[in-house]
């Protein structure tokens, strides 16, 4: 995923310069490929979650191969950042009754997104900007990829709903944190 490595460091950078924390959903062959910008996203203080492995249909899968496309993912990012995730964003935002008692099971919150961008279809800048602003509300998860449009996006993205009153939190923020009442930091 080269858009990763080119276009992440422009996102963190505008975070940074508005001041905002993300949640960053992660694979584990993507954190493995890419283990200083993982590093350098836990540095600046945002929240990083777990999205599987490889990015498989979870639902195509058995329980045992499940545990397993999580369990990778959380050793790689473990490893990485020397902390735990306990967030966990299902590949294609697909999960079923076996997904999600697997993901309970290993002490995992399954979180989806409110808003999509579909910004991996590369639109326009003014349209990820209007698929975002016109229908922002209150706890709204946006979904997001690492593509040049996305990198134009953001900073009007930001301007306009902080200019709305908004106020941004990565999603452990939303969710709340299980993992320090089980006694692991996020």
């Amino acid at each position: 995923m080269t858009g990763a490595r080119k276009y992440v460091p422009d996102l963190l950078k505008i975070l940074e310069q508005n001041g905002v924390k993300a949640t960053f959903f992660l694979t584990g062959r993507w954190a493995e490929e890419f283990p200083e910008l993982v590093k350098n996203m836990k540095k600046h203080g945002h929240c990083l979650g777990n999205h599987g492995y490889k990015h498989l249909h979870l639902n195509n899968l058995s329980p045992e191969q499940v545990k397993e496309e999580i369990t990778r993912a959380e050793k790689v990012i473990q490893t990485i950042t020397g902390e735990r995730p306990y967030l966990f964003a299902p590949p294609y935002g697909e999960f079923n009754t076996a997904v999600q008692k697997v993901a309970a099971e290993l002490g995992y919150k399954i979180v989806m997104w409110s808003l999509d961008t579909v910004d991996w279809q590369r639109p326009e800048a003014s349209t990820i900007v209007n698929r975002v602003v016109p229908r922002i509300h209150n706890d709204a998860i946006i979904l997001m990829h690492p593509t040049q449009p996305t990198v134009e996006a953001l900073p009007s993205i930001l301007k306009q709903l902080k200019e709305e009153g908004y106020r941004f939190a990565t999603v452990s923020e939303i969710v709340g944190n299980t993992a320090t009442e089980k006694g692991t930091e996020p």
